[in-house]
């Protein structure tokens, strides 16, 4: 099953714009496939047409690779061409915005991660949605966050970071990638967790982490896993813990949030998840989620998420997924309000 790429759209709005000839190759290739799709016959004929999927983010980045990643296992099973469109800015709420203004019928699912989805609405007062006007339909795939140092940091593991920390009041420094992104708070969580005192530089990504905290600028740094692996097979980094319960399979020999006697039961993994706008059948909404998690199985998919530091999330239902959202909502407003946000 062939996956079309929209041109870039910049604003919310406006329309994918897909060749003629591309859509007649799609469109045969989607009847084709739909003959033998588990889903359209037994379904009614849902969908009819092309999936879209709207992504908060620009070409190439980890969520749009993974995405990508999924897309041709999906349309095998939905029978239908997937329609990726990247309408990236405005941190991600452009995206956002524009799948909540699709129509409901199915054909338009949007993506998100905690950021664009629970953390803006409750930064930015300007941001026009909340989590609770968002229609989950799937969770997809968990990363967890790497807490770094330079391997000659006094710190060995976790534990070892939160008692220097606790000696140093006020004088450790750690870097993420800005105010109020995913790290910053899970960090704050922590921080909150331990009572300890610990000093935010924002950047604004996580290159510029990396570089400062191996050249001595930062004492740690906090980025999804993928980003260090390759550090870390160089020797050129020391990853203190990873932020999941369990430990990551891309990085098996550190220690987790679980094997923290200081941070054990928190689990602050960047996730993302597959959304539809409110008013979407509940039949459509089971059938979607069912082969995106039928997707998430395929072999290949596992394997190459894996080698990106990425894990297939619980299989859970729409109303399970919802009710993930929520609590992800609640858990990060208590950290939002302690915060000041210029």
């Amino acid at each position: 099953m062939p996956i079309l790429t929209s041109s870039p759209t910049p604003h919310a709005g406006t329309s994918p714009r897909i060749s003629r000839r591309g859509m007649l190759l799609a469109g045969a290739a989607g009847a084709g496939a739909s003959l033998f799709s588990p889903w359209s016959v037994a379904q009614g004929g849902f969908p009819s047409r092309p999936v879209t999927i709207v992504l908060p983010f620009p070409a190439g980045g980890g969520a749009d690779i993974d995405v990508r990643l999924l897309a041709p296992e999906l349309g095998r099973l939905l029978g239908q061409p997937i329609v990726i469109e990247n309408a990236s800015g405005a941190g991600g709420t452009i995206g956002i915005q524009k799948g909540l203004r699709a129509q409901p019928d199915g054909h338009t699912l949007f993506y998100g991660s905690p950021s664009e989805t629970v953390l803006m609405p409750m930064i930015n007062p300007a941001v026009p949605y909340k989590t609770e006007d968002l229609q989950a339909v799937a969770l997809s795939a968990k990363t967890p966050l790497a807490f770094f140092t330079r391997p000659d940091h006094p710190a060995g593991d976790l534990e070892q970071l939160i008692a220097y920390a606790r000696r140093n009041p006020g004088k450790v420094t750690f870097g993420t990638s800005g105010v109020g992104s995913f790290q910053h708070m899970a960090t704050e969580i922590v921080k909150a967790r331990t009572g300890t005192f610990m000093l935010h530089i924002p950047y604004r990504g996580g290159a510029g982490v990396v570089n400062d905290v191996l050249g001595g600028q930062l004492d740690f740094g906090v980025v999804v896993v993928p980003v260090v692996a390759g550090f870390v097979a160089q020797g050129r980094m020391k990853v203190l813990g990873v932020s999941s319960a369990g430990r990551s399979a891309v990085l098996p020999d550190v220690p987790s949030f679980g094997e923290s006697a200081s941070l054990k039961g928190l689990d602050l993994q960047t996730w993302g998840m597959f959304f539809a706008p409110h008013g979407v059948a509940a039949t459509q909404l089971e059938q979607l989620n069912a082969a995106l998690r039928d997707a998430a199985r395929s072999p290949a998919v596992v394997q190459q998420r894996r080698k990106m530091g990425m894990e297939a999330a619980q299989p859970m239902g729409p109303a399970q997924a919802q009710a993930f959202l929520l609590a992800e909502r609640d858990l990060y407003k208590g950290v939002v309000n302690r915060i000041k946000f210029d």
